[in-house]
């Protein structure tokens, strides 16, 4: 899976538990919705008490007209009629004919139905501006209207009373008149109250509301026409009761009454009828008093949820667009970021914290895209160079395993030059004890020359051998000598090998510093990369350790090659030295040979000759003998050699071991710095 991959399934995965936006709203919402409905539902109720006061003075307000515009058509009625009633006190009347002459037009005054004025005279005698003749039995000074009206200059009213002819309930204005002609009596008017019912029963308070009008007890206009013409306390109607107590109480604000029969509150106001003793009473329901105020809350409760809603579109705009929209991009970018894309950009600064945020992270990728660079630079030296390192480790470890091969064979072939030259030094030792007796018996016999003369040709014979065998160990020597200075060299490569690895020891280890530093620098995220680097130190130290291991084993191989070199350029020198003796004695034997013929005066020679062979023969044996002593010292010394390239090819089997473990390391770094992408 590459990087990019792997940073879209982190993305993908990471999901915040609460966004800031949400929170935002989760704080702000419950804070202004109890703000706007707090100050909805001051204004509504405040609103409603308003609308409540208003209302109830409107109330008051057409009840108080609707008593001025009755109270008007009774006042024109009274003001004409009492212009007619005056005139007669003031302008002298011939008869009774001539004041019913008078008041006739008074029937065609159509203010309010009435029957037009009559007079009744103290002496019993009337006149009806309408003509009407009662019977004979009428008294008007016995008629309550004439009591009533005699008492008042101006008119007054008597109470409502059915009117016999009519049915309806009507009620009589009577005053006192003082004719011109010097007769006293009660000028009066009935008033039919049914057109006034009917006006009654048209108003409607408040568009809903109904009016009644009462006289005191007496009920004039009710909703219920059967009660009209009743009195109120007989009537049995607690709705009207408590409007006569509420009018009785003398109060001037409305009121709220309970009526029992609908079961619902009324508001109630009363004003008096001018020209009457009545009341007018307007009743409207509560409910549709208060109407226009559940309208207006109503209103309010739809105004504020709107108002919620669009403050809440509007936070939810604002805070998507200034918080949600800037931390998301900056999140998503962050997320990116920690999953090792270090070539997202931040969004742009917007001049705010959280631009600032986004700057600082910018620089902060720019860094750590250097830095991680940079690592992976030297990662991938380090890399190359381990690699190097392990090269190098495996053919020092081949030039070892080949050294350690070569000094077992120096050790095989110093062992044989050890026997060649121990037989070496019995043969010389042999022939001095022979050239010894044969110098003794040179001097006793001549006789036994011809035995002598087999005895050398025995020893020119042997004497052959012995050159021969002088050959061999100088040629071995020779050899020999060789291979000691191809093993010097080989120890100088080796240590060229354990320098250079000693060179990318320190390399290494200097890389394994700076890694750490840096891994130090990327704090957290770097910790994982510091445990390697550490580890690759440790490597690397290790690696330097053993070169240096190496180093002082291949010094003291050096030098003991050095040793050997010097001892067998000796062994060299002195075999060359018998070499030449043994030659010499090989030409001493063929002239022995070839003068024992001759005379017995060569003998003497030939004796004072053996006495030097026998000297030659006596320092052969002893330089054969220390040869000897040197070849075993010098087959010890290989041995030791040997064991120590055995040990320098293990020990460069494990720095070839350490190389391919800090290449390993190497290799794993790389891996873990390329989830890093920096472009």
């Amino acid at each position: 899976m590459d990087t990019a991959d792997m940073s879209a399934n982190v993305v993908n995965r990471e999901k915040v538990k609460k966004s800031i936006g949400k929170t935002l709203l989760l704080w702000l919402l419950p804070i202004i919705i109890v703000g706007v409905v707090g100050i909805i539902l001051a204004l509504s109720f405040n609103a409603r008490s308003t609308i409540e006061e208003i209302s109830l003075s409107d109330l008051q307000a057409e009840t108080n007209t609707n008593a001025y515009n009755l109270g008007t058509e009774f006042r024109m009625l009274l003001a004409k009629f009492g212009q007619y009633c005056d005139t007669m006190e003031q302008l002298p009347m011939e008869d009774h004919d001539a004041m019913l002459k008078y008041i006739e037009p008074s029937t065609n005054y159509k203010a309010i139905e009435n029957s037009g004025i009559y007079i009744g005279f103290s002496d019993d005698s009337y006149i009806f501006a309408n003509h009407t003749i009662l019977d004979e039995s009428f008294r008007p000074t016995q008629r309550g209207w004439y009591s009533i009206g005699m008492g008042s200059e101006t008119f007054v009213s008597t109470d409502p009373y059915v009117d016999a002819s009519t049915g309806q309930v009507c009620i009589t204005f009577a005053r006192r008149n003082d004719f011109s002609n010097g007769e006293i009596g009660v000028c009066g008017v009935d008033v039919f109250l049914g057109d006034l019912q009917e006006e009654v029963n048209n108003f409607k308070p408040m568009s809903t509301g109904s009016s009644i009008v009462l006289d005191g007890d007496y009920i004039i206009s009710y909703f219920n026409p059967d009660l009209n013409g009743q009195l109120v306390s007989e009537a049995g109607n607690k709705f009207l009761t408590d409007v006569k107590a509420y009018i009785d109480s003398g109060k001037t604000e409305p009121t709220k009454i309970k009526n029992p029969l609908s079961g619902k509150d009324y508001y109630v106001a009363y004003s008096n009828i001018q020209g009457t003793n009545w009341n007018i009473i307007s009743s409207v329901p509560v409910d549709d008093v208060l109407a226009s105020s559940r309208q207006f809350m109503l209103l309010s409760i739809v105004a504020m949820i709107i108002l919620i809603v669009v403050i809440t579109i509007v936070i939810l705009l604002t805070i998507n667009r200034v918080v949600t929209r800037p931390v998301r991009g900056l999140s998503d970018s962050i997320l990116k970021i920690s999953s090792g894309d270090f070539t997202t950009r931040m969004p742009e600064d917007r001049g705010d914290e959280i631009g600032l945020i986004s700057k600082e992270m910018e620089n902060y990728v720019q860094v750590m895209s250097g830095t991680i660079n940079s690592i992976q630079q030297k990662a991938e030296q380090l890399k190359e160079d381990s690699n190097s390192s392990r090269d190098a480790s495996g053919k020092m470890s081949e030039g070892a395993s080949e050294q350690s091969s070569s000094m077992g064979q120096i050790q095989v072939t110093m062992d044989d030059i050890s026997n060649a030259v121990g037989e070496l030094a019995n043969n010389a030792t042999q022939l001095a004890q022979a050239v010894s007796e044969l110098t003794e018996s040179g001097t006793r016999t001549n006789e036994t020359m011809l035995s002598l003369v087999e005895q050398a040709d025995i020893g020119q014979h042997d004497m052959a051998d012995v050159q021969k065998n002088m050959e061999d160990i100088t040629t071995s020597m020779s050899k020999m000598n060789d291979v000691v200075t191809t093993v010097g060299e080989s120890a100088g490569k080796i240590t060229e090998i354990v320098e250079m690895i000693d060179s990318i020891s320190e390399q290494t280890n200097l890389l394994s510093l700076n890694a750490s530093i840096e891994a130090a620098r990327a704090g957290e995220a770097g910790k994982g990369f510091a445990v390697v680097a550490d580890e690759i130190g440790k490597l690397a130290q290790n690696s330097q350790d053993a070169a240096q291991e190496i180093s002082d084993i291949i010094g003291e191989i050096t030098k003991l090659i050095k040793d050997l070199a010097e001892k067998s350029q000796a062994n060299m020198n002195a075999i060359g030295n018998s070499s030449e003796a043994v030659t010499k004695a090989g030409e001493s034997f063929n002239k022995i040979n070839q003068e024992l013929n001759t005379n017995a005066e060569t003998m003497r020679n030939m004796i004072t000759m053996m006495a030097n062979v026998n000297d030659i023969a006596s320092s052969v044996a002893a330089i054969s003998e220390e040869q000897s002593a040197s070849s075993e010292e010098i087959s010890a010394t290989i041995a030791t050699l040997a064991q120590s390239a055995q040990d320098i090819a293990n020990e460069s089997k494990g720095v070839e071991d350490v190389a391919n473990s800090v290449s390993v390391s190497a290799v794993s770094i790389n891996e873990e710095l390329s989830k890093f992408t920096i472009g």
